[in-house]
Parts: C-alpha cells; sequence; structure tokens
C-alpha cells in the first residue's frame, strides 16, 4: 500500500472525541509541530468535533496544549516533548479515550 493512500485512509477518517470539550493552544507562531498539526490534523478534528472549543494563545517559552475533558479536570501537554505532529494527534486521541473511560 503506498504512503499516500495510508496518509488518506489517516486524514479522512472520521474522529470524534467523546470526553474533550475544549483544547487551548498556546505556542509560538515559529512551532513546526503546531503548525503541521493544524494543517493536517485540526481540520479533522474540527468537521467532527463541533461542539469542542479551540483557542489559540501566542506565547515564546513554555508551550503547551490544555485539554479540558467533561469531568472538568485539566490536563496540560508539554509540546516539549513531541517531535512531530502526528505524535501530538495520538497522545490526544489516546487521552481522549483515557477520560472518556475514566467517566464510565
Amino acid at each position: 500500500m503506498s504512503i499516500n493512500r495510508i496518509n488518506k485512509i489517516i486524514l479522512c477518517s472520521k474522529v470524534e472525541l467523546k470526553s474533550i470539550e475544549k483544547m487551548e493552544f498556546y505556542t509560538s507562531t515559529a512551532n513546526g509541530v503546531v503548525k503541521d498539526f493544524c494543517e493536517y490534523f485540526l481540520p479533522t478534528l474540527k468537521y467532527n468535533n463541533f461542539h469542542v472549543t479551540y483557542t489559540f494563545n501566542t506565547v515564546q517559552d513554555h508551550e503547551k496544549i490544555i485539554l479540558w475533558p467533561r469531568n472538568k479536570d485539566i490536563y496540560t501537554i508539554n509540546l516539549n516533548l513531541y517531535k512531530y505532529s502526528h505524535q501530538l494527534y495520538n497522545r490526544i486521541l489516546f487521552l481522549d479515550s483515557k477520560f472518556s473511560e475514566s467517566q464510565s
């Protein structure tokens, strides 16, 4: 299977966030991981999760993403730990599944 087919399958699949209500991005405009995430993964998340609120804030240090699940906890993702955008995407999906398991 070609890499283009694999990319198309991943990028066109329906992904629903079951427990995350809000995502806040605190990052610099030069962060390549967040740029790629916003270009490749965020449109799919926005399209399939219209109820989730996304906000972007510009900072110079301590780049992070704050997730707000329905159980009113707060989870912070340190962006310095991620080298590629798909790692960040996988982490958000993993945390969403963990949040939804804890609610059940």
